[in-house]
């Protein structure tokens, strides 16, 4: 199978069942046939992908050709570094705090999910964290607003990075742009990598970890400023350091290779469908539906993300009622509409649309929401 496979429009499912599961989340057929054939055999190699040494010829080829390709799709220039790290979103959290304030100087936080929450918890040990936003202390999840040019965020002008999360696959929020602000900022990409463009070089980082739109979980890809990285504390062990992962080629010691090899083809199968901004649109014709079906459901159907950054990825809605919510969840997975539980602690529903979720999932949710709404409204 060449890469011109990957151009046709997500396939259905071959047993009917629609994934909306939030991560690790649908994969493009396509995208799961190449990975079967190589599984068996790498680059007509003989030797299967799993099998392949981190060293040799077939799997550094991948590794540079994931490279290349995520570099055009972000747009970066030379003065960025593209690496694959190990572990997902929130072991690179940590690693983040342990680069840039074990030695002093302030994070600013961004509180607007529980992946923020997360990346809170993961540096508080290391160093000072300062919360420059809370979005989630009310009944309505929001963000900051970009009309407001900043003067919404309460930040240090010393510190040392502002971290804010793109996504907010939880509570069914996202940013519209990215926050407005003079410190190097860190943006947590990982449910909406490549579902719009975005300015990848306005930031000192961004860190997406690989099971929603890049594929398998254990990888994530780090777009970083080289002088950002290398300004990093010297305190730590290289494995640990951005810097040394970089140099190495994101070969330091044995990556995540099977993880490596799938974001890589995601990123091929993104770029063959037009990349961001015609899976952009795409991604707004599926969420608009659904969250319409909420907003036209006369109260039946209510959200607590904020109308104006509502996510085109995660919609989030609930009835009120828990035990209709539970009538909800079993019925709908009699109609093959999957994992549409709400995260622990939200409740409700939750219908994760990422870019290789076909549009006519969406249709289906959308015909049985309203006939669940009229049989229990």
């Amino acid at each position: 199978m060449t890469t011109a496979a990957f151009a046709t429009a997500p396939a259905e499912p071959r047993l009917g069942v629609y994934n909306f599961s939030a991560g690790p989340s649908h994969m493009p057929i396509e995208v799961v046939d190449r990975v079967r054939d190589e599984l068996m055999d790498l680059s007509e190699s003989g030797i299967g992908l799993l099998e392949h040494s981190h060293r040799g010829r077939q799997y550094l080829d991948a590794n540079a050709e994931a490279e290349a390709v995520i570099r055009r799709l972000t747009g970066v220039g030379d003065d960025f570094a593209v690496i694959f790290m190990p572990g997902g979103a929130t072991v690179n959290f940590g690693f983040l705090a342990l680069n840039f304030l074990q030695d002093g100087g302030t994070g600013v936080y961004l509180d607007t999910s529980i992946w923020a929450r997360k990346a809170i918890d993961e540096a508080a040990p290391i160093g000072t964290v300062h919360i420059g936003f809370e979005g989630r202390g009310g009944d309505i999840f929001t963000c900051p607003d970009p009309a407001k040019g900043g003067a919404d965020i309460d930040a240090p002008a010393d510190a040392r990075y502002l971290f804010y999360c793109a996504n907010n696959t939880g509570e069914g929020t996202w940013y519209d742009a990215p926050p407005t602000t003079d410190l190097p900022m860190i943006g947590d990409l990982t449910s909406d990598i490549f579902s719009r463009p975005w300015p990848f070089e306005r930031h000192a980082m961004t860190i997406a970890a690989g099971q929603k739109n890049l594929g398998a979980a254990g990888c994530s890809v780090v777009v970083a400023k080289r002088d950002f990285i290398e300004s990093a504390s010297t305190r730590l062990g290289p494995i640990l350091r951005f810097a040394d992962h970089e140099k190495a080629d994101s070969v330091l010691n044995t990556p995540p290779t099977f993880a490596v090899r799938v974001i890589g083809l995601m990123a091929e199968w993104t770029e063959a469908q037009g990349g961001p901004a015609a899976i952009a649109a795409r991604n707004a014709e599926k969420a608009g539906m659904v969250w319409r079906t909420v907003d036209q459901s006369g109260g039946f159907y209510r959200s607590r993300a904020d109308v104006r950054c509502r996510s085109n990825l995660n919609v989030t809605f609930h009835t009120g009622d828990a035990a209709i919510d539970a009538r909800f969840l079993a019925e709908a997975r009699t109609h093959g509409l999957e994992n549409l539980g709400g995260l622990a602690g939200i409740g409700g529903m939750r219908a994760s649309m990422y870019n290789a979720f076909p549009v006519r999932g969406a249709e289906i949710l959308v015909e049985f929401m309203r006939d669940f709404a009229t049989r229990n409204g």
